[in-house]
């Protein structure tokens, strides 16, 4: 670490400790990222309901649910770009302000055409919330503190997914005043208010000076990453058509652009680039990027992959899918709070041992649904995914912390931003990934496949995300991360 770093560590740590109202602000910085958690997972369930109220097509459904995450995805390193130069609060305060005003008006859209529009600006404004928690964690709490912060971040990550699926069932099912779907969106308003209300206590922070944005970089970087998302979120339900794979090609083409234009601008005094690559000089952030594409890749693509073989293969509603994704949502919840204490005590062990806990228990599940693929509500297949929700709090709760730790303060937005792209581009195309897999192993068409087909089918695939969390274990072992303690 360079002397700079050092000093503005030391710095920030001096202003920390003298913020008595550090962890009241906690809780309003992170009502938003629980928002955000909720919204995307009670849409999920409340989809089928609010296509056939619109009487949308199944495009327009797809965008409506895509949609959300393609405008969160392209634009967090904007976001956390803005945060640096324009402050984080401010940031904070324009996106959860943006989210709330979408919600209310989501609530009252009747054409799929302003509702995927909708959708859309509530993902940009998500992506101005994102990277301002992060960097607003690492300004506002001395070392001594984030380890338990980012435990109680990653316990609100897992509640969001815990209760996202089971909530918005529950209040499309209750159907107060004949409100349907329309009540998860509204659901959003109050705790927007709470938010925007409480803000002022948040302290202030951003980036050393205050400059102009790469306007052109910004273009190239959204529109490098819509081309690479937007076809790989779509494609899998269309086959993959070889537009997909244009797309993307055109995307790659379009990032080392902006790679080369990044560069370029970072020699220059007058022209700052939208996003320092010198970051990634720090071997820490570098590695530890790496890690966290190995890990989520696992991940999502686990999930989809479960939630797949549950609705297709099994004919599960998604009530039922949801009580399945129960115990591995708790254990992940549990393992959150608990993250701080056993990283303090065994250090990158935990993240190791988690990582490694998550490949043994997809393997044991997909051994278990060999033997018995119809009885999944077991109790030895709920204690798997229990066993797997922990694994993953292990493994995923500490990320934040051992990556963003070495990142220079006057970098933190930037740092925030990427840790948070990274992980958007792992759910992409991790999916992606894992559906050519499981269509390819499947071999036949969802209505001609049996059951053992689906069976066959969810083992191979399965087994390849178990294999990207024995990697993510092996890097971690291999590579000397350092976590903090306190």
């Amino acid at each position: 670490m360079n002397e700079i770093t050092i000093t503005d560590m030391t710095a920030q740590k001096a202003v920390q400790q003298a913020d008595p109202r550090r962890w009241v602000a906690l809780i309003l910085i992170l009502l938003p990222t629980l928002l955000i958690s909720l919204n995307n997972y009670m849409m999920q369930v409340a989809l089928p309901n609010m296509q056939d109220s619109l009487h949308a097509s199944f495009a327009d459904a797809q965008l409506i649910f895509s949609g959300y995450s393609l405008g969160l995805a392209v634009a967090l390193i904007l976001g956390a770009r803005l945060g640096d130069l324009y402050g984080r609060k401010r940031m904070l305060l324009i996106g959860v302000l943006g989210f709330t005003v979408m919600s209310v008006f989501g609530g009252f859209v009747s054409s799929p055409i302003l509702f995927i529009i909708v959708r859309v600006i509530q993902g940009l404004s998500a992506a101005m919330i994102q990277p301002q928690v992060l960097s607003i964690i690492q300004r506002t709490f001395p070392p001594s503190e984030k380890g338990l912060v980012f435990a109680i971040y990653g316990a609100v990550i897992g509640t969001g997914f815990t209760l996202g699926l089971i909530l918005g069932g529950v209040l499309v099912d209750w159907n107060w005043f004949g409100l349907g779907w329309r009540l998860v969106f509204w659901f959003n308003v109050p705790f927007g208010l709470l938010v925007i209300t409480g803000l002022p206590i948040v302290p202030e922070s951003r980036g050393p000076g205050k400059q102009s944005i790469d306007w052109i970089g910004t273009l190239l970087l959204m529109f490098g990453l819509f081309l690479l998302i937007y076809p790989l979120t779509v494609g899998q339900k269309q086959g993959w058509p070889s537009w997909t794979w244009g797309c993307v090609l055109l995307s790659i083409l379009i990032l080392l652009a902006f790679i080369v234009l990044q560069k370029r601008k970072g020699k220059e005094q007058d022209t700052p680039p939208l996003m320092d690559l010198s970051i990634f000089r720090i071997r820490s952030f570098r590695r530890g990027v790496f890690t966290e594409m190995m890990i989520y890749l696992s991940m999502f693509s686990f999930f989809f992959i479960l939630n797949y073989f549950l609705q297709t293969g099994l004919h599960f509603n998604l009530k039922t899918t949801s009580l399945v994704f129960l115990p591995l949502g708790l254990g992940l919840f549990v393992t959150s709070l608990l993250s701080s204490r056993m990283v303090n005590r065994w250090g990158n062990t935990v993240l190791r041992s988690g990582a490694l806990i998550m490949g043994i228990s997809i393997l044991l599940l997909v051994v278990s649904l060999n033997t018995d693929p119809i009885h999944l509500f077991h109790i030895h297949n709920i204690l798997i995914l229990s066993l797997y929700g922990i694994g993953l709090g292990m493994a995923t709760t500490p990320l934040a912390n051992m990556i963003l730790s070495s990142v220079p303060a006057a970098s933190a937005g930037t740092g925030s931003g990427l840790f948070t792209t990274m992980m958007y581009l792992a759910n992409v195309l991790g999916v992606a990934f894992i559906s050519i897999l499981f269509t390819h192993s499947l071999g036949l068409s969802l209505s001609d496949a049996s059951l053992a087909d689906y069976v066959r089918a969810f083992s191979i695939t399965a087994g390849a995300s178990g294999l990207l969390a024995f990697m993510a274990s092996i890097c971690l072992g291999l590579k000397r991360y350092r976590v903090e303690r306190t």
